[in-house]
């Protein structure tokens, strides 16, 4: 079984971007990196030492793997785009089919990083669930030795589940992410400090390590507080959108989910 060597990077987004770094921090030759932004594809390339173009049709045809790493929209796109000659060919998406890829290669595959990336922001790749699929018992060997070079964390998940996967990830990043938009709006435009929040927002986290999620609930609906509800629903007048999101949350911690 022949090991991945050479690499080609499709994308210079935020998942594109600490792949990339991860890969070469393990070793791997990333020999091109593809994007349709000139300055995105140079500043990747120049990070990890690689070539890089802009022009799909001179994407390099000799290498072990193809990664497409872009937005779920471009994935068809790019795909039908390129010839790889039937090297192995994955794609990064949380819900998008593995075999979205079909027309690409008889060797097709998955690596879907669970997990949120900002290029600000340095992460522990190592840690990073690695989730992958491939069409083939030698492409799901390949993968899964590079994947085990890249994270500890790895599961085999075929599309139907990554996509299940992919939703319950919303809710958990996603969603909640906005609900720090939300905190922050009420307490800034209250000449008050979004920071005196963190503590509590990392306590919320840090204790679904140790209980569930439902035994981790507290707050006044769940507790059944109808005054303070009130209380809350009438400050959140001048925010009806809010509101709204206030209630119907309520209402369904109530009911127990």
């Amino acid at each position: 079984m022949k090991d991945i060597g050479k690499i080609v990077l499709l994308g210079s987004g935020n998942v594109a971007t600490h792949l990339a770094i991860a890969l070469k921090e393990a070793g791997k030759t990333i020999v091109q990196i593809y994007s349709r932004t000139l300055e995105n594809a140079g500043f990747l390339a120049k990070k990890v030492k690689a070539d890089f173009t802009t022009d799909i049709a001179k994407i390099a045809c000799n290498a072990d793997l193809y990664i497409i790493a872009v937005s779920d929209d471009a994935l068809a796109e790019v795909a039908n785009g390129i010839d790889v000659n039937n090297n192995l060919i994955v794609h990064t998406s949380g819900s998008a089919p593995m075999d979205i890829l079909k027309s690409c290669s008889e060797n097709r595959g998955v690596l879907y990083p669970l997990q949120t990336f900002s290029r600000s922001r340095n992460i522990d790749f190592g840690k990073v669930p690695l989730c992958i699929e491939a069409n083939s018992i030698e492409s799901r060997e390949r993968l899964k030795n590079l994947a085990l070079s890249l994270s500890e964390n790895i599961h085999f998940v075929d599309s139907e589940k990554r996509r299940v996967l992919h939703l319950a990830a919303v809710f958990a990043c996603n969603f909640s992410n906005f609900m720090y938009t939300i905190a922050q709006k009420i307490t800034e435009e209250n000449n008050l400090s979004f920071d005196i929040l963190k503590p509590l927002i990392e306590e919320t986290a840090a204790k679904i390590e140790e209980i569930t999620p439902v035994e981790a609930q507290t707050g006044p609906a769940v507790r059944g507080d109808e005054k303070i509800m009130k209380l809350h629903m009438d400050m959140l007048r001048k925010y009806p959108e809010f509101m709204e999101i206030y209630r119907l949350i309520s209402e369904k911690i109530i009911k127990g989910g």
